[in-house]
C-alpha cells in the first residue's frame, strides 16, 4: 500500500480533500466527511498530509465551478475492484452536461442485468466531480443519492445547465 497524500483547500464555498498517489488523485470529497470516506475507501492506507500539493486540482475544480471548464486532465487513480474501476472509467465519459440512466450505464459496462452492482459501484466513487457520478441518474429522470448530498448533486447538474431531473 501506498501513502496517500492528503490536501485541504477552499473552492467555490465547498472545503475539498483531495487525495494522490503516484499514478494519480485517488480521492475528492468534502472535508466534512472525509477521514470517514478515506478509512472506507483506502481502508489501512497510510495517509499523510501535505496541503498545497494539490494546485492543478484545486485550479481546474475552481474553472469548473467558474464555467470555465468542461474537462479535468490530472491523472487519475482508480482505487478498487476490477468491477469497480470498470465503471468509474466509463463514467468520465459521460459528457459535461448529459445525464445517463444507471440502465444505460449498466449497458455500457455489458452488464444490462447488473444495474444494482453498477450502481453500487457508483456509490463507491471515490473521485467526485471529476469521476460525474452526479450525471447519472434514475430510468425514470429521478436523482437518486450522491456522495456530498443530493443538495450538491443538483448544484453540479445545473453547474452543467441540466434542469430537466426530478427529486
Amino acid at each position: 500500500m501506498e501513502t496517500i497524500v492528503m490536501d485541504r483547500f477552499t473552492c467555490s464555498s465547498h472545503d475539498f480533500v483531495v487525495g494522490r498517489i503516484k499514478a494519480g488523485v485517488c480521492y475528492i470529497g468534502t472535508a466534512a466527511v472525509a477521514k470517514k470516506e478515506l478509512t472506507k475507501f483506502f481502508k489501512g492506507w497510510p495517509i499523510t498530509e501535505d496541503i498545497g500539493s494539490s494546485q492543478d486540482v484545486k485550479e481546474q475544480l475552481t474553472a469548473y465551478f467558474n464555467g470555465q471548464l468542461e474537462e479535468f486532465n490530472f491523472p487519475l487513480a482508480f482505487v478498487g475492484t476490477d468491477f469497480q474501476k470498470q465503471v468509474w472509467q466509463k463514467l468520465v465519459t459521460v459528457p459535461y452536461g448529459k445525464t445517463i440512466a444507471y440502465s444505460e450505464l449498466a449497458r455500457q459496462v455489458g452488464n444490462e442485468k447488473g444495474v444494482r452492482a453498477v450502481a453500487n459501484a457508483v456509490g463507491r466513487n471515490p473521485i467526485m466531480i471529476v469521476v460525474p457520478c452526479h450525471r447519472i441518474i434514475g430510468k425514470n429522470g429521478r436523482l437518486t443519492g450522491y456522495r456530498g448530498g443530493i443538495e450538491m448533486k443538483v448544484a453540479l447538474l445545473r453547474q452543467e445547465g441540466i434542469s430537466e431531473f426530478a427529486y
